[in-house]
């Protein structure tokens, strides 16, 4: 069988499932400018990912420089709903992330310290396919191809496939992948890293489709609760500053990414500021893909030293990389800035574009 419909790779423990539910009319809008190969690909894609109502996992995540390994729960709702959090090592133990109702919230709490981003764009029917078509091609571009032998991973059947970056300058140099059979989505993936570090992430236990699955929620009345706590909120719904406002209320420090080669069509650029010329937030977005990026100051110009995610190097800069059902993450300090991005395009991409921020200044 040839797998290549298992080319999506939006995150480290799950594809991100999106709006996946399409009528015929949908399809052939959507597919119209792919041959046809591409298209059967794509589209077998899209009906494995839409048998996915919901599912449960416990995911361990273990770094080639580490002795621990990072373990989480995870519950995923359609279309894109999602909460994570960890529960091992003792670290980290806590740390929270959800995606609903169009909020993300990301709660480090062995830090202290909570981003809240509400008012994200509602998806439009046809924008998960139109994601799977897209990251699909940015693979087929970017990465070569080889099928490798299926394995079982958590008692599933899940078919082996590595993708080999062609750019030597790729900071994600390989994976090594295994998708389930049935459902395309990611059991199990070695990452590797032009640094040297191997991430691999497994899941250990996954249950699909269950019934009256609830999905846990963060609460931020709780958070603000909390003794010394930090709490950053952003409403995208609201009306953003002016290209002329902008310049002139945020800080000219401040380096925002650009997608240099129009890859994901952010068609609207929109910019906010609160609280000081250094706290700023820009949210690009088309109707498949988004970009956001948080900023605030940072004294000390460096990260928590118990940070979670997969430690990375933008030039001579320390940075986080996480990737959760819905949208990566990555986090830096440079120049006396805390930089925080989020996205639903290829991971590779994002640690591109920051890569270039950190060059441009």
């Amino acid at each position: 069988m040839d797998i290549r419909s298992l080319i999506k790779i939006a995150g480290l423990t799950s594809i991100s499932l999106g709006s996946a539910i399409f009528t015929s009319h949908t399809l052939a809008n959507v597919n119209a400018d792919t041959n046809s190969e591409d298209r059967f690909w794509i589209d077998r894609t899209y009906q494995n990912l839409s048998k996915v109502n919901n599912f449960q996992a416990s995911t361990k995540l273990t770094l080639s420089n580490s002795a621990a390994s990072m373990v989480t729960e995870l519950t995923f709702k359609q279309p894109d709903n999602f909460y994570q959090v960890v529960t091992q090592p003792e670290t980290v133990k806590g740390y929270e992330a959800s995606y609903s109702n169009q909020t993300i919230i990301l709660h480090d709490r062995p830090n202290r310290r909570a981003l809240q981003i509400k008012g994200l764009k509602r998806n439009k029917d046809k924008t998960g396919l139109s994601r799977i078509k897209g990251i699909y091609l940015f693979n087929k571009e970017h990465y070569e191809q080889k099928f490798t032998p299926s394995i079982h991973v958590a008692d599933r059947l899940s078919v082996g496939i590595d993708f080999d970056a062609k750019d030597k300058g790729f900071e994600i140099k390989k994976i090594e992948g295994f998708a389930d059979y049935h459902y395309s989505l990611f059991m199990q993936a070695n990452f590797i890293f032009n640094s040297g570090i191997e991430a691999q992430v497994k899941n250990t236990h996954v249950e699909f489709n269950k019934e009256k699955l609830t999905l846990p929620t963060i609460s931020v009345k709780k958070i603000q609760a909390q003794k010394d706590t930090q709490i950053i909120s952003w409403n995208l719904s609201k009306k953003g500053l002016s290209q002329k406002k902008a310049e002139e209320k945020i800080s000219q420090d401040i380096v925002w990414p650009e997608d240099k080669k129009n890859t994901w069509d952010f068609s609207e650029h929109k910019y906010y500021q609160q609280n000081g010329s250094k706290n700023a937030a820009a949210y690009y977005h088309s109707d498949e893909f988004f970009l956001i990026t948080t900023t605030e100051p940072s004294p000390q110009n460096k990260l928590a030293s118990t940070a979670v995610g997969i430690p990375l190097m933008l030039e001579e800069t320390h940075a986080r990389l996480n990737q959760f059902p819905a949208f990566s993450s990555l986090e830096f300090s440079h120049n006396g800035i805390l930089y925080t991005l989020l996205t639903n395009t290829h991971p590779e991409s994002l640690i591109t574009m920051a890569k270039d921020m950190v060059i441009k200044q």
